[in-house]
């Protein structure tokens, strides 16, 4: 797992960062370099699972296309990922100063997880993602809709459609929680301006400048 520490001020929030299918650690440690907040913490976990044809370069939190482990995966990379949240608690963070940050197959995972906790973290940023169970958790009558969610997604992705990105997240609204969603005119990838937005998002939630 690669880590990058505050360098500028002493650290008052940590992110999670979960990469998309198919990449790894590495891929998205630019993205939060460009976003230039200060005091913050950042952790980069590796997805549990090889996705073939990446010559082992590549990694996933669960099997996509869906298949017969895809649940199970999911399942394991959730306890995996519970346990990084509690490891990040233990080294000063308070779960408010926790906030999971994903991309595609990571963001659906980070809203998983964020689902999952006993305790509600600071926020969760889900780009170019979707959630999970949508319907399950329609049912629910203990969500941590206190959790604020800042969703984005690319107008012309051909990976996984505006649309169905967009009906999962209305769920999460339907059931209390305080979404900020934006759309830009991207694929499956994520824009300068997009980078802009989270950048704001999150100074409000860590109360930096």
């Amino acid at each position: 797992m690669i880590e990058l520490p505050s360098t500028d001020i002493p650290a008052k929030g940590a992110l999670i960062v979960l990469h998309g299918w198919g990449a790894n650690q590495h891929d998205l440690v630019p993205f939060v370099q460009n976003l230039g907040l200060k005091g913050t913490h950042s952790f980069f976990p590796d997805g549990l699972f090889d996705v073939p044809g990446t010559g082992g370069e590549g990694r996933g939190w669960f099997s996509f296309p869906l298949n017969e482990n895809s649940e199970r995966e999911r399942m394991k990379s959730r306890e995996m990922l519970i346990s990084l949240v509690n490891d990040v608690q233990k080294k000063g963070f308070t779960p408010k100063e926790i906030v999971l940050v994903g991309f595609s197959q990571g963001a659906g995972m980070c809203l998983d997880v964020m689902l999952h906790l006993k305790t509600p973290i600071g926020a969760v940023v889900a780009l170019s993602g979707f959630l999970l169970d949508g319907e399950k958790v329609k049912s629910r009558e203990d969500l941590p809709t206190e959790t604020p969610i800042f969703a984005a997604h690319g107008l012309y992705d051909p990976i996984l459609p505006l649309k169905q990105s967009k009906e999962t997240l209305h769920t999460l609204k339907e059931s209390g929680f305080s979404i900020t969603w934006k759309e830009y005119p991207i694929s499956h990838e994520i824009s300068y301006d997009e980078t802009g937005d989270v950048c704001v998002f999150l100074t409000n939630v860590f109360g930096t400048k």
